[in-house]
């Protein structure tokens, strides 16, 4: 099957279910194995049914001949790219955003790595995950169907130059925190209250010399361990909740007084 530039197959459940509630517009045709039936599959069914998305049931040649690498289970959908977003959306979220909350992601360029990212950045309310336009991986179709999902909800923005971003973030208020295991200052003796964007570095280098330069601190996670560190995507939801315990900590303390 001959694809358009603009156009992508995905598969997958989960980013399947996630691109048809957030975006039905987008998609062209929902792909059904036709020998593949659970609850899952008539539960996707009955969504495109209900966004009005055409739905054809394929052979097992179909998807041998289309998808020959991919883990498909059972379904796939053609849709228009999803898009990433550029600096100037930045300028926005500071516009129309109270509070903020960012990850930026330093150089890293593996798309599971990067795909669990956003699925942790989807489940703590992120405003966006950052990356730089060079040398990092992007919104693969690998990075959005380990992101479960979390690809369809979360802004991703590619910029040109990731210390000027930094610096842009800076400048507006918000407290740019780089994750760095030979810091000294434990990420939970950090007053994360305001606006905060974590950076993670890159699964071999961590954080690149400058960009560790330009954050305003750095923070480690305690190994007490064997272990010298964690995976970034592991690190990244450590973060990102401990800044959502204690906001919503600060919230439960002005509620009693």
């Amino acid at each position: 099957m001959k694809v358009d530039k603009n156009l992508e197959i995905v598969t997958g459940l989960n980013p399947i279910d996630a691109i048809i509630k957030k975006r039905p517009n987008s998609v062209i045709e929902l792909y059904i194995l036709s020998c593949k039936s659970n609850v899952r599959i008539k539960k996707l069914t009955d969504l495109a049914k209900s966004k009005k998305i055409k739905t054809s049931f394929q052979n097992k040649e179909f998807f041998l001949k289309n998808l020959p690498k991919e883990v498909h289970q059972g379904a796939a959908i053609l849709c228009k790219k999803r898009l990433e977003e550029k600096e100037p959306f930045l300028y926005e979220v500071m516009k129309r955003k109270k509070k903020k909350l960012f990850l930026v992601l330093d150089h890293v360029t593996d798309p599971h790595n990067v795909g669990a990212c956003l699925r942790n950045a989807s489940a703590a309310g992120v405003d966006a995950v950052i990356v730089p336009k060079n040398r990092a991986c992007h919104l693969t179709a690998a990075a959005r169907k380990v992101s479960c999902g979390g690809s369809e909800l979360i802004p991703f923005v590619v910029v040109v130059n990731l210390v000027r971003t930094i610096n842009f973030l800076k400048q507006n208020g918000v407290k740019v925190l780089g994750a760095d295991k030979s810091s000294k200052a434990s990420y939970d003796d950090i007053n994360l209250s305001g606006d905060v964007a974590f950076v993670i570095g890159s699964e071999e280098r961590g954080l690149k010399l400058l960009t560790a330069k330009n954050c305003e601190n750095l923070i480690s996670i305690p190994m007490p361990g064997e272990i010298e560190s964690l995976n970034l995507s592991v690190s990244s939801g450590i973060l990102l909740f401990e800044y959502l315990r204690q906001n919503n900590k600060s919230k439960e303390e002005n509620l009693i007084n």
